[in-house]
């Protein structure tokens, strides 16, 4: 076998999984020890974990070092933040977290190991990639990171309809009795009411304390036309919709241009609609409840 076969062979193999394999591998493909080094010496290869490889000039993403210890650990599996970058989810945690069965022996340098038992519904393939379906995903990142991190993961999986408030909440409640149980509930709690952001939080725990009521968290609203969206607070009585541009929201174009369309209908269709940022939430919550009040007193008036 020629050099240039051995070569086609491992770039065959690595293609399958983004460009990465590992040193057993690359021996089964006809490199011998001394050759792996010389070409790692020189900077044809690179290591991207311990014995996994790639070639040089292949970006090691951290979607890319996440899948590195799977080629290892062929009984593992991608989950919390590891799990959450394969959805999308932003995640501050840069090390890879896996699950293996209980009693597996793992140990490389970056990668944090979880042992549990998963069940076969908690599981997904992507890729060729197994990992945690995208409620469990969020379950153990609530579990695993702080929670402030935790909250922003779970938002986004709500935002995005990766997952269902409720779909989250049973998955809770399978956890009772187990590692992390009660930091899932408190979860749960900070999360009630419908409330899909720390901005929507605070506004929640600012109605309950001025005991302003008849209002519905991510409230369907419809016209002529069909459905509007969901406004983030509705007073369906009064026509009042409450919206809230959180902490990570953001103006691009498309998203400036939908809310806008959205807020035009709402108004046609008879909606009164108040608007607060993260600023406002957060430097003067008693005026954004102020203003909530003063409207709704008005439009109680005109709608008795």
């Amino acid at each position: 076998m020629t050099g240039n076969d051995d070569h086609l062979r491992l770039d065959a193999l690595a293609a399958t999984r983004g460009g990465i394999f590992t040193r057993s591998e690359a021996r089964g493909c006809g490199f011998s020890d001394h050759r792996i080094r010389r070409r790692l010496r020189r900077g044809d290869w690179q290591v991207v974990l311990g014995p996994v490889l790639a070639r040089a000039g292949r970006t090691v993403t951290p979607l890319l070092r996440d899948r590195a210890p799977l080629l290892v650990v062929p009984d593992a599996v991608l989950s919390g933040p590891s799990a959450a970058r394969r959805y999308g989810l932003d995640v501050p945690e840069a090390r890879t977290r896996l699950t293996v069965p209980p009693g597996r022996q793992v140990r490389l340098a970056g990668v944090v190991v979880r042992r549990e038992r998963l069940n076969p519904e908690d599981l997904n393939l992507i890729d060729g990639v197994l990992l945690t379906t995208p409620v469990r995903t969020v379950v153990d990142c609530v579990r695993e990171l702080s929670p402030d991190q935790a909250d922003l993961v779970l938002d986004r999986a709500l935002q995005r309809r990766l997952i269902t408030f409720e779909g989250f909440v049973a998955q809770v409640q399978a956890m009772v009795g187990r590692h992390g149980a009660r930091t899932l509930v408190r979860a749960v709690s900070r999360h009630a009411y419908g409330a899909r952001s720390v901005a929507e939080r605070l506004l929640v725990q600012g109605l309950w304390r001025r005991r302003i009521s008849g209002w519905r968290a991510n409230l369907a609203v419809y016209d002529e036309m069909g459905l509007i969206g969901e406004v983030d607070f509705g007073f369906a009585e009064i026509r009042l919709a409450v919206e809230v541009d959180g902490r990570a929201w953001h103006s691009a174009d498309d998203r400036f241009q939908r809310d806008r369309t959205r807020q035009n209908r709402l108004v046609r269709a008879g909606w009164t609609v108040l608007r607060f940022t993260w600023r406002d939430l957060t430097e003067d919550l008693p005026e954004v409840l102020h203003q909530i009040e003063t409207v709704r007193h008005h439009l109680t008036a005109r709608h008795p």
